[in-house]
């Protein structure tokens, strides 16, 4: 009688964690997915802009602060960065779930860590994009805007200068800057890229299709990022912080350079593909159960 009472017990117990771990992964699922449509958009906007000014009348490169608040400028602007706002910090959350829960169940050697790492770093940088976005909503004093990665760089850059070895410092800022980009180049390319996703409700076409996307988006978005990189070892080199740029002024730099707007339309598409590619994530992605 009394091992029919515990196994009920036990029984009783295991349905509970099962619906815990279902409610967790519903929600974890739904901050992902809300998270993912955010970044694409943003990356979506971004990709509109650079293309606007490759081939367009006038316009100007930017980064994720200056969409944020180019779209703050639309019709109905207040309400698009308050669900802006709420997808950032969704992403946040889904960054940090990724770190500390480890819903992919990454291994825990090298590889594994750099990872959790990784998701770790997105999720703090996303956290630091929705403090702009809330001053931009609130009227607080350090508002998301145009051009304003590129003077937090430069800022940033004079205050390592100023220090002992600062140039050393810089360099080494720049060498990782450049390796993070050269990775995101690499994973663009690697057979693997997307594995961990779970898209359900797509066929094998659909399924290449959109991470085709996702191949050409990355790839673009870590050709800026490397260029970013070396504009840090100029800056080290010359001792100038002038010389550091963020994403949308290391972008602006191509416009000068040979077939300039032909290299920047094609990152604008890629940047856009990425969008999309987020965008995709969003309708079809699922948390695997394990």
């Amino acid at each position: 009688m009394a091992n029919k009472k515990n196994t009920i017990k036990n029984l009783k117990k295991t349905s509970e964690n099962v619906a815990h771990n279902d409610t967790f992964n519903s929600t974890a699922e739904f901050m992902a997915r809300v998270g993912f449509a955010t970044r694409g958009f943003i990356f979506f906007v971004m990709g509109i802009l650079a293309l606007i000014l490759a081939f367009g009348n006038g316009g100007k490169t930017t980064d994720q602060q200056g969409a944020i608040a180019t779209i703050g400028k639309q019709p109905e602007g207040q309400v698009l960065l308050w669900l802006v706002l709420i997808g950032l910090i969704c992403y946040s959350s889904w960054g940090l779930i990724q770190f500390v829960i480890n819903p992919f169940n990454k291994e825990n050697n090298t590889k594994g860590i750099s990872a959790r790492l990784g998701y770790l770093f997105g999720a703090i940088s996303y956290l630091f994009l929705a403090i702009p976005t809330y001053a931009l909503l609130t009227g607080g004093s350090k508002p998301a805007h145009v051009g304003k990665q590129a003077a937090q760089t430069q800022n940033y850059v004079a205050k390592i200068l100023d220090m002992p070895f600062g140039q050393w410092m810089v360099v080494v800022v720049a060498i990782t800057v450049i390796s993070v980009g050269i990775f995101q180049v690499c994973k663009g390319f690697m057979p693997l890229f997307g594995r961990h996703l779970d898209l359900i409700k797509l066929n094998t076409y659909q399924l290449k299709l959109v991470k085709g996307f996702g191949r050409f988006g990355t790839i673009s978005r870590g050709f800026v990022i490397t260029l970013v990189g070396v504009f840090l070892v100029i800056s080290a080199y010359t001792a100038d912080s002038n010389e550091a740029k963020g994403f949308d002024s290391a972008l602006m730099s191509l416009m000068h350079q040979p077939y300039g707007r032909w290299l920047i339309g094609i990152i604008a598409l890629g940047l856009m593909s990425l969008g999309i590619y987020a965008l995709f994530i969003a309708l079809y992605f699922r948390l695997k159960k394990y």
